[in-house]
Formats: C-alpha cells, sequence, structure tokens
C-alpha cells in the first residue's frame, strides 16, 4: 500500500482529508454485498463461527440494514498526537492494549458532523497483513433494539481512511458469553442512530 506525504507529517496534528474517490453506488453495493456474503459465509462455518453447535445449526443468515450510501464516506482525519498505550476493557479481566490513533470526522444524515476515536492494537503492529488496520468500536441510538446493546465494531485502513458503516458488525460476544470483547468506549458512543451495518436479532 502507497503511503502518501500526508502520513509522513501525522506529528504535526492538522485535520487531514482522505485522498479516496467516492465509488459509484454500483461498485459500493458490490462491495457491501460480497461483504455481508463473507460474514455469513464465517458465521455458518464449523470451527469459525462463535455460534455454540445449536445456534449454528438454526442459522440461516445475518439480518443487515439496507445499504446505505451515506454510510460510505471518505472521513477527514486527525492524528492523536503523544497518544499512550493504554489497557482497553474488555467484558473479561483480559486487557488488550491499544493508544488512539485518529480522530474521524464523518456527516451524518442529519446533515452534523461527528467524530469517532480509532484505535491501533499493540499486538498487530508486527503483523504485517495488519500494520494498517485500526479499530472502531462504537455505540449509537439503534443500540438495545434494531442492533447489538453493547455497540459494534467497524475497521478502517490507515492510509485510505474509509469509514463504511456498512460493514459494522457485532462483537462476538453478543452470540457467546464465551468470548472476550473490548468494550466501547464511553467517547465513541453516538446519541445519533447509525442505520447501516449488522442488525442483531438475539438477546440484548
Amino acid at each position: 500500500m502507497t503511503r502518501n506525504l500526508l502520513f509522513f507529517l501525522l506529528g504535526l496534528g492538522f485535520f487531514a482529508a482522505s485522498a479516496q474517490e467516492i465509488p459509484s453506488r454500483r461498485a459500493i453495493k458490490k462491495d457491501v454485498q460480497a461483504w455481508q456474503k463473507d460474514q455469513n459465509q464465517h458465521m455458518s462455518t464449523l470451527g469459525e463461527s462463535p455460534l455454540d453447535s445449536a445456534a449454528l445449526a438454526q442459522f440461516k443468515r445475518l439480518p443487515f440494514y439496507p445499504i446505505n450510501y451515506g454510510a460510505y464516506q471518505a472521513v477527514k482525519w486527525e492524528r492523536c498526537a503523544d497518544s499512550a498505550w493504554f489497557e482497553m476493557p474488555t467484558t473479561t479481566a483480559r486487557k488488550p492494549i491499544y493508544r488512539k490513533y485518529a480522530t474521524l470526522y464523518f456527516t451524518h444524515s442529519d446533515g452534523q458532523t461527528y467524530s469517532l476515536i480509532a484505535y491501533q492494537s499493540q499486538a498487530l503492529l508486527d503483523k504485517e497483513e495488519y500494520e494498517n488496520y485500526l479499530f472502531v468500536p462504537f455505540g449509537d441510538a439503534t443500540n438495545g433494539s434494531d442492533t447489538y446493546g453493547g455497540g459494534r465494531y467497524v475497521e478502517v485502513t490507515r492510509g485510505e481512511w474509509i469509514l463504511d458503516f456498512n460493514k459494522a458488525y457485532n462483537p462476538y460476544c453478543a452470540y457467546s458469553g464465551r468470548y472476550s470483547c473490548p468494550k466501547v468506549p464511553l467517547e465513541n458512543i453516538l446519541s445519533i442512530p447509525i442505520l447501516a451495518g449488522t442488525k442483531y436479532a438475539g438477546q440484548h
């Protein structure tokens, strides 16, 4: 992945806009449908799925919102300068190490701009395939009704800066208590509804 000049100036702490062009609706639809297919395949595959055997036997497909083209955005972002590593709280005693990497600014359908923090995992820094991976746990006004009460996750690739809520997914803890999942930080809980991505049909 090519890194442009902005990457080398991150330490200056300025706002930057993604250089990515927004693809056509047809391209977005194709990409999201492929992602949904992959999610369903993962959930239905023994040995990969977080579902227990009884739930797996009943599984057909995940519930998704209709594709929301406004939920795909090339975001503006600001580097979180001098951010220290910290232990992120989870649903268990496990405390994975993260740091705040960037603040992402996106526009909601209400016309207002909102922000979310993207986190970088210390454990993934040495894994080449994940070196640009950023983790965005978030809560919104749909939690506890259409979506999982504990919030959802979405991922952003450093250098591309595309935030696509159509690819928001549930933590494994939504499906089984066997897992340890990062809790959504208070600073990433939105007061607005994000009507995109994976819904939740289980008990909250």
